[in-house]
């Protein structure tokens, strides 16, 4: 492993995997349960190495940060550094001990790097915020070292996330984010009953819609308020978002407007607004008349007809849009353009990590509003809880231009270029997602597709759709059949 020495300076890359080498060395204190492995690195003012910890270093049970942070330099003056840490800051710890966000802005630091969200889905994001109210500028790794995280830590992440469905009724308290403050004017009443009922039935949830249970989850994730003194409950602002009958009564600006100009015509504009989490299939569907030819078919770039390759990547952009957007910001409105030359995604507010990172196709999976992006990734509307950079990446494989990111008046630009060039469009994949799958076993429904892959229903049907546009399997009923 490469020396570090201590008032060298070294590159932004060589931080970030020292931090994953560091976090590979953490010492876990529990038998009965996996603690997280973390890892990080403090950076002087001049940006000069300066020091390293892990979890467990000096101390069971101590936290890289805070070992890093206090226990190895309690009393030098570390304002203006910056750290590099693997996992977001923790947020909450048992008294008398402080959550590590908090030993970060004790320390003054100038900026934190976050190399993955922390897996709780109720609580992940407010270590982020957090830090930002402080006045900290924080940064994120790139994906490939998110995914390295992920990965050496993955027992840790699976029981965090089962401890998280086993306590449904125990509510965390944050309103970090001001859009989960309880809205006094609107009563459970307001909320969508067709929402809660596609919510549990895409997400699997062991609840009937009304139940106490079901209410207990929505409380938890900030979707719902319950006074527990009253025990009467009222919607959030964001319940009010992802499941309200008219959010746009509150939110105007959560409206989404499509365009579709064509030369000597008046433009086609079409108005998406009600749940966020009924827009996905009604924005599909329209979509589907936009772009004929199978664009429901997500994986439709291994088709083996020339078909626009640009129509399997605008839903995902779109999804992105709705996940990631500022809607603190009245007013502003995802907008979607859409011309012969391009399709041009508008979502209100700067993204949170780089425009570099975007263009480079690097992003890693942070959100501005992790609650909506960890219920659309559970129900299947997004590929994952980024920005869908694998997807994106893939144009310039088939002729088009690599999509491009712009940030203008706070608003972040999606352009998908819909041109193909003629010496590059007959470019196909001879290798289709389902393919093995399908013809080894010759007849699969979705389900048994689903369960055979490991796939949500959504990703799976795509697949067979696919395996379908490109001749490779027939239909009959609900089984898709291997065409010999």
């Amino acid at each position: 492993m490469k020396e570090f020495i201590k008032g060298k300076k070294y590159t932004h890359q060589e931080y970030m995997e020292l931090s994953i080498e560091e976090m590979k060395k953490s010492i876990s204190e529990h038998k009965d349960k996996e603690d997280p492995k973390v890892g990080a690195v403090l950076v002087d003012k001049d940006g000069a190495y300066f020091d390293k910890a892990h979890r467990g270093e000096l101390r069971s049970g101590d936290h890289g940060e805070f070992t890093l942070l206090e226990r190895k330099y309690p009393n030098d003056d570390l304002s203006g550094f910056t750290l590099y840490t693997t996992l977001e800051p923790c947020v909450k710890r048992k008294i008398p001990k402080k959550g590590c966000y908090k030993r970060c802005i004790n320390a003054r630091l100038k900026k934190v790097y976050i190399g993955h969200y922390d897996p709780d889905p109720t609580v992940s994001g407010n270590g982020v915020r957090l830090l930002e109210n402080a006045g900290i500028e924080v940064g994120y790794y790139d994906k490939k070292y998110e995914e390295q995280i992920a990965k050496e830590n993955a027992k840790f992440f699976k029981e965090a996330s089962k401890r998280a469905e086993d306590e449904k009724t125990k509510e965390i308290q944050s309103a970090l984010n001001p859009i989960e403050n309880e809205l006094l004017e609107f009563q459970l009443d307001d909320l969508s009953e067709q929402a809660q009922n596609e919510m549990i039935n895409r997400m699997g949830l062991p609840y009937r819609y009304g139940t106490d249970g079901f209410n207990a989850y929505l409380n938890r994730m900030k979707l719902i308020k319950v006074d527990e003194e009253t025990l009467t409950a009222r919607p959030t602002g964001l319940g009010l978002l992802m499941l309200g009958k008219s959010p746009e009564d509150h939110f105007p600006q959560a409206r989404i407007k499509l365009t579709i100009r064509k030369p000597n015509a008046e433009p086609i504009i079409k108005d998406f607004n009600g749940a966020l989490i009924l827009l996905p299939q009604a924005i599909e569907e329209y979509l589907e008349v936009v772009f004929p030819k199978g664009f429901s078919s997500r994986k439709s770039f291994n088709r083996t007809e020339n078909v626009e390759a640009s129509a399997s990547a605008v839903y995902e952009v779109i999804m992105n849009a709705i996940v990631h957007r500022d809607y603190a910001i009245d007013g502003a409105r995802i907008m979607i353009d859409i011309t012969d030359e391009s399709v041009v995604v508008s979502s209100p507010g700067k993204p949170i990590c780089t425009l570099e990172q975007l263009n480079n196709f690097t992003a890693p999976s942070f959100s501005r509003n992790p609650k909506i992006a960890h219920i659309f990734f559970e129900m299947g509307f997004v590929e994952e809880r980024g920005f869908g950079m694998e997807e994106l990446s893939k144009f310039q494989n088939y002729g088009l231009p690599k999509p491009v990111y712009t940030l203008e008046n706070n608003t972040l630009k999606t352009t998908l270029f819909r041109e193909i060039d003629p010496n590059k469009q007959t470019i196909v994949k001879t290798e289709l997602p389902g393919i093995s799958l399908l013809r080894e076993h010759k007849r699969l429904t979705t389900k048994q597709y689903a369960e055979l892959s490991g796939l949500k229903d959504r990703q799976a049907r795509n697949h067979l759709r696919a395996l379908l546009d490109n001749d490779k399997a027939t239909k009959d009923g609900n089984e898709y059949i291997w065409k010999e």
